[in-house]
C-alpha cells in the first residue's frame, strides 16, 4: 500500500547527521513506491536551502541531492521564512522587501510558513521529523 510523506528536517546542512538521515530516509520512501509530497525545512533545517554552501571534494553534496530528491520524485522542498531570515537564508524573491543586499536560497527551494507545513501534514499520510 503506497502512502503519501511530509518530511520536516530541522538538522543543519552539515555538522549532525540529521539531514543526511533525513535524505536517505526520502530517497527510501520514494524507491519503495510511497509519495513524499513535501519537505518542510525548519529551525536550523534551513541551512539545507543555502546555494553557497560548498562542501569538500570528497563529501556528499546535500544541498544538491535534495535538488535531485525533487527533480526525480515531485515533492515540494518548502524553507520556512522565519526560520531562514533568523538564520540569514534569504531568497531572491524577498530581496526588495528585506534590508539586504543579496540573496543565498536555492531557487530550487521555496520560501513559506507554518501554514504550508500545516497544509502539508494534514494533506498526508504520515509525518516524519528528523
Amino acid at each position: 500500500m503506497s502512502l503519501s510523506y511530509t518530511l520536516v528536517v530541522t538538522s543543519p546542512l552539515y555538522g549532525k547527521q540529521g539531514s543526511a538521515t533525513a535524505l536517505n530516509f526520502a530517497n527510501a520512501l520514494v524507491a519503495e513506491g510511497h509519495q513524499l509530497k513535501t519537505v518542510f525545512f525548519y529551525l536550523d533545517g534551513v541551512t539545507n536551502s543555502l546555494s553557497t554552501s560548498l562542501p569538500a571534494s570528497d563529501e556528499v553534496d546535500i544541498h544538491q541531492c535534495w535538488i535531485e530528491l525533487k527533480n526525480n520524485s515531485g515533492c515540494e522542498l518548502l524553507v520556512c521564512s522565519a526560520a531562514a531570515y533568523r538564520r540569514g537564508v534569504v531568497a531572491k524573491e524577498d530581496l526588495e522587501n528585506q534590508a539586504v543586499e543579496s540573496f543565498n536560497m536555492s531557487h530550487q527551494f521555496t520560501m513559506s510558513g507554518l501554514a504550508e507545513m500545516a497544509t502539508a501534514m494534514l494533506s498526508s499520510d504520515r509525518v516524519v521529523q528528523l
